[in-house]
């Protein structure tokens, strides 16, 4: 059985034993994540993973589970990552605090959405048109922006652009979010 699958097992189970708390538990050796992993941010972070897991996408946590990209590099760490060929979301939470977790949370978030722009089951992400990307970058902290041109490949611009700029806007993921899980 693959990670998918065992994931979409869990969280089967899990809305069978407890249908308000699809998450938050070990499921065969698997932290699945709810509201509750996400102290002080539980009223945007609950209805994110829910309409999260109602679309199929289990959010895993990356420090509970040992995920190999989870683990600090000598230049670098990941904070999570979603991967849309197997629709998982794993978001790492050792040595990182809540509130950039949550971060983390919502921008993988915005890349989901993307991912059912294009079709959830196909592996691929939707950007938006270049008007909106050309705007939200003018409006952008310089910051984000350079960490964006550091980071990342000139073809993943335009998705980490949008996934930037709304990783500090919850309620307008989730609202979005859910219109698509719904």
């Amino acid at each position: 059985m693959n990670l998918k699958s065992l994931l979409l097992s869990a969280l089967t189970f899990g809305s069978v034993v407890a249908p308000t708390a699809n998450a938050g538990y070990v499921y065969e050796g698997y932290h699945l994540m709810d509201g509750n992993d996400f102290p002080g941010y539980e009223v945007v972070a609950t209805p994110m993973i829910q309409a999260l897991t109602e679309m199929g996408v289990p959010v895993v946590d990356g420090g509970k589970n040992d995920v190999d990209m989870c683990r600090p590099q000598e230049d670098k760490m990941t904070l999570g990552f979603y991967v849309p060929a197997s629709n998982v979301m794993v978001i790492c939470t050792k040595s990182i605090p809540g509130w950039l977790q949550m971060e983390t949370l919502t921008h993988e978030t915005v890349h989901v959405i993307q991912d059912a722009r294009a079709g959830i089951n196909n592996g691929d992400l939707e950007e938006a048109p270049q008007s909106h990307l050309i705007q939200l970058a003018n409006q952008m902290d310089p910051k984000k922006m350079n960490i964006i041109y550091q980071l990342y490949t000139q073809d993943q611009y335009a998705v980490e652009i949008e996934a930037f700029f709304f990783e500090t806007q919850p309620q307008v993921v989730v609202n979005e979010i859910q219109r698509w899980a719904f």
